[in-house]
């Protein structure tokens, strides 16, 4: 394997710079993704800059209306124990989304920048919520985007030299909830699936958001789930090809939990909404 270079810089903009010089360079947050890929030589990257001595990376702020914002540094566990978080709506769905990482010493390593990018069970949690990335590049550029469509394949994402800075979570009154199915020999989603919805005062769904993930396909949003959840329907809408199959699990068996796992959800979150809903 081949080793690549390292440098951790103590500010934003020496990282910045450290990337922009070097083609291939990759920003190292929590490491979990970048150090297997680098096992399984996946890719040759010639240069690490580790973000870890940035000290504006980190922190939870909470803004007007319960707003959060969230250093993309801040590692999970700094998240769920931040006194904001549980004074947010989006405390149930990032805790429950938290709870997925299989021990402590991950949830104490890994981040909320890096959990974004690897697309998994924080990231669809986010995007339940509607949460946008807040991007940094050299010579203060700057620029907003919802984690939505950083995670879209069809979209560009982060281009050479930028790193998330943040992630912003909006107000919002909206209970949410995560479920999933883990896969025994490594405790990595099979599929999960993140609901954040609002209820009028007789029970019925007023809003919807619902997010998956699972397989070699990053988190996303499911407009479909939404739909037939905001609908009340009892039996499963077609998914078509929302998953892909691996040696985890099928396409088709996904699709199936995809709905049992969002429908388990909306009845946490409307245990989470207390007696009115």
């Amino acid at each position: 394997m081949d080793v690549p270079a390292y440098t951790a810089p103590a500010d934003l903009e020496g990282a910045l710079r450290a990337l922009s010089e070097t083609p291939g360079a990759r920003p190292l947050a929590g490491g979990h993704r970048l150090v297997l890929d680098l096992k399984r030589r996946v890719r040759r990257i010639p240069l690490l800059v580790d973000l870890g001595r940035v000290p504006e990376l980190r922190g939870v702020r909470r803004g007007f209306g319960g707003a959060l914002e969230i250093g993309a540094m801040t590692t999970i566990t700094e998240l769920v124990a931040h006194p904001a978080v549980p004074e947010s709506y989006a405390h149930g769905l990032l805790a429950d989304a938290a709870a997925t990482l299989p021990d402590p010493q991950t949830r104490n390593r890994g981040t909320v920048g890096g959990s974004v990018v690897a697309g998994t069970d924080i990231a669809a949690a986010l995007i339940a919520l509607d949460a946008v990335v807040r991007v940094r590049g050299r010579g203060g550029r700057r620029r907003t985007l919802s984690v939505e469509r950083l995670l879209d394949p069809t979209a560009p994402g982060l281009a050479a030299g930028e790193v998330i800075a943040a992630v912003g979570v909006p107000p919002g009154t909206a209970h949410g909830a995560h479920v999933r199915r883990p896969v025994p020999a490594t405790l990595a989603s099979v599929c999960g699936a993140a609901v954040a919805v609002t209820f009028h005062m007789d029970g019925a769904v007023a809003s919807c958001r619902v997010a998956v993930c699972g397989g070699p396909r990053p988190a996303r949003r499911v407009p479909t789930l939404e739909r037939a959840l905001t609908a009340g329907v009892l039996t499963a809408p077609p998914l078509g090809d929302l998953f892909q199959g691996d040696q985890d699990a099928s396409g088709e068996y996904r699709a199936h939990l995809a709905w049992v796992l969002a429908r388990r959800a909306m009845a946490r979150a409307r245990e989470r909404t207390g007696p009115t809903a």
